[in-house]
């Protein structure tokens, strides 16, 4: 079998967009100055960052599924290590936060977590433009991945 030869004009427009350069650019020059402010869009600050924090952090969830909702090791385990709801995992322990902090009451079923904004916008945008006929404006559009 010879190989194909895939270019990205052949691919869908938005894999060819420049913004994802301008992303792609934005990202390596904040790798190479660590110490600076980025006020690149997206870009997490830095300065809370603890991966020794993210053992505590697993090791409370996991005695939620075990203790509150209840599940044996295997699903535990299964919750936190194989493909589960689209939506997330933590919609319950969101919408109860909801309730505490903010006096909203919520659907957990509503909630759903994604792995970041762009995921986030991009579901919200498809939601909203529903079919061909739906034309959706921004006055100023300021996220470069969107």
């Amino acid at each position: 079998m010879e190989p194909v030869d895939l270019a990205v004009t052949a691919l869908h427009g938005s894999v060819g967009d420049p913004a994802l350069n301008s992303m792609n650019f934005l990202n390596e020059v904040a790798q190479h100055y660590p110490d600076a402010v980025s006020l690149a869009a997206g870009r997490p600050y830095e300065e809370f960052f603890d991966s020794a924090l993210l053992h505590t952090h697993l090791d409370r969830f996991r005695r939620h599924l075990a203790e509150d909702a209840g599940l044996d090791r295997a699903g535990v385990d299964r919750t936190l290590l194989q493909y589960g709801r689209t939506k997330g995992v933590v919609h319950h322990l969101i919408a109860r936060h909801l309730a505490v902090d903010e006096g909203l009451t919520v659907d957990p079923e509503s909630i759903v977590v994604t792995v970041g904004c762009q995921e986030a916008m991009f579901l919200v945008l498809r939601a909203l433009r529903a079919g061909p006929a739906d034309v959706l404006f921004a006055v100023a559009p300021t996220y470069v991945g969107l």
